[in-house]
């Protein structure tokens, strides 16, 4: 977001402000990445982070807040320590969860936490259809599809969690989406992978909850999705789809078709791993290599890593991405720390010096020497001149950094630039349903002006927390 607001004060100076618009400052605390991405796709702790930059609308300095709180609350104290048992208690997520959408919902003054990941009633303008009342928004029992109202295609930012269900004798990946989603043969080519469809009933704790279930770390979420189904299991996509770019490419062409590209397709990754014995054991050194009982252990636990690194990394689907969009100077870009993660457990949560990004105070905390490792390795990956030949990287991070950058701004300005086309739709994607700009009934009313009205919320940063 620091590259994005760049861009926006350059094009500013250099092609004048957007007609009509009153904008004027581009501080890149307050961007929100909801105003430049249409969809945000995310397994396990990314998962997590769609939903807050895409379903709650947040910034990103109020997630990486939220993410330091919530890795103490979720990695601080160990459930238990025996080989091959659930580690860690998953109510604490829950709560963590429950407290973040209090916080930063957008629906309701006072929020207890628990509403629905699907977007529906007073989120979206009410097209020829009445809104729900407000308390059914909370309430599970009287969600259904019925009282979602028929909105633009193009709409709201969506977020997309990837989990994995059990069926028959595997696990297959399954999508929560924020949004009702049907697969129209017409439209879908006939190669996209037909997840499941629909918006489950799940709340947004629920949601996190199935796609943060990692085997032996929480136990897996069972809920009620409703729609006939019934109860179902859910653990972490990783299973299924550690790298979730393919499923998002998959169902953009179920939307749009095989003709069309998206704009930008931007993966992040968590880090590439170190494959060098992939899944054979390194020899033991000294006389102890003999022992037979040592060395079917140490390829036991070799075996065991690999199927972590698998698990958790996600370069053969960025090769498929690749492939796909014929290299990545056209509409896909991948950025993945190349050095320096490649050795992290999954939990990784330990106390050290940290320090605070704002106040540049140091100090010792929890988690912090894990956040410092995450960092510092961030850093030198951004810092990097040169693109790697030995992993095929189109161009160094930081020039990729800034095409991005360039073509999220350059989008978003042609968005503002013809937003009385379809007016509804630029104040359904902006979220002035939210913000208190503009109210149910102005969805009723011919596209005009945007209504202007005396509310507590900020104008500067139209998606604020309400307390």
């Amino acid at each position: 977001m620091h590259e994005v607001a760049e861009c926006e004060r350059r094009l500013q100076k250099e092609d004048g402000p957007v007609a009509g618009s009153q904008r004027q400052d581009f501080i890149e605390d307050e961007l929100l990445p909801c105003h430049y991405f249409d969809y945000m796709y995310g397994t396990s702790t990314g998962g997590l982070i769609s939903v807050m930059l895409a379903r709650l609308r947040m910034t990103v300095p109020q997630c990486l807040d939220v993410y330091r709180r919530v890795g103490q609350e979720l990695f601080g104290h160990r459930r238990n320590i025996l080989p091959l048992a659930t580690k860690y208690h998953h109510k604490p997520l829950e709560r963590a969860v429950q407290d973040i959408v209090s916080q930063y919902c957008k629906h309701h003054d006072e929020c207890d936490g628990k509403d629905m990941h699907p977007w529906v009633g007073e989120c979206e303008p009410p097209v020829n259809l009445p809104s729900p009342s407000p308390t059914s928004l909370q309430d599970s029992a009287t969600w259904s599809e019925a009282s979602q109202p028929t909105v633009p295609t193009e709409r709201i930012c969506q977020s997309i969690c990837l989990t994995a269900t059990h069926s028959g004798q595997i696990d297959e990946a399954y999508l929560l989406r924020s949004y009702n989603h049907t697969y129209d043969p017409n439209i879908a080519p006939p190669w996209v992978t037909p997840y499941n469809s629909g918006a489950d009933k799940l709340k947004i704790w629920e949601v996190t909850r199935a796609t943060s279930a990692a085997p032996f770390y929480f136990d897996m979420l069972i809920a009620d999705v409703g729609r006939g189904r019934g109860f179902m299991g859910f653990k972490d996509g990783g299973i299924r789809e550690n790298n979730p770019s393919y499923a998002a490419y998959s169902e953009h062409a179920s939307l749009k078709g095989d003709e069309h590209n998206p704009a930008l397709l931007l993966s992040i990754g968590t880090g590439r791993p170190d494959t060098s014995n992939d899944g054979f054991a390194a020899v033991w050194p000294g006389p102890l290599s003999k022992l037979p009982l040592l060395q079917k252990w140490s390829e036991k636990f070799a075996v065991f890593k690999n199927v972590l690194i698998k698990y958790t990394e996600g370069e053969d689907r960025h090769k498929m991405m690749r492939t796909i969009a014929r290299g990545e100077h056209r509409w896909y870009k991948r950025l993945n720390v190349d050095r320096g993660l490649q050795n992290f457990p999954l939990d990784s949560w330990e106390r050290g010096s940290w320090t605070h990004p704002k106040t540049n105070e140091r100090k010792i905390v929890s988690g912090g020497k894990t956040l410092s490792l995450m960092e510092e390795a961030t850093a030198a990956y951004l810092a990097r001149e040169h693109a790697e030949e030995a992993i095929k990287e189109y161009a160094p991070p930081q020039t990729v950094l800034r095409q991005v950058a360039e073509r999220l701004v350059r989008h978003r300005r042609l968005r503002e630039e013809t937003k009385m086309q379809n007016l509804r739709r630029w104040q359904t994607h902006m979220g002035q349903w939210l913000t208190g700009e503009l109210g149910p009934e102005d969805g009723m009313r011919e596209p005009g002006p945007p209504a202007h009205r005396n509310t507590s919320k900020s104008k500067s940063r139209p998606d604020t927390p309400r307390r």
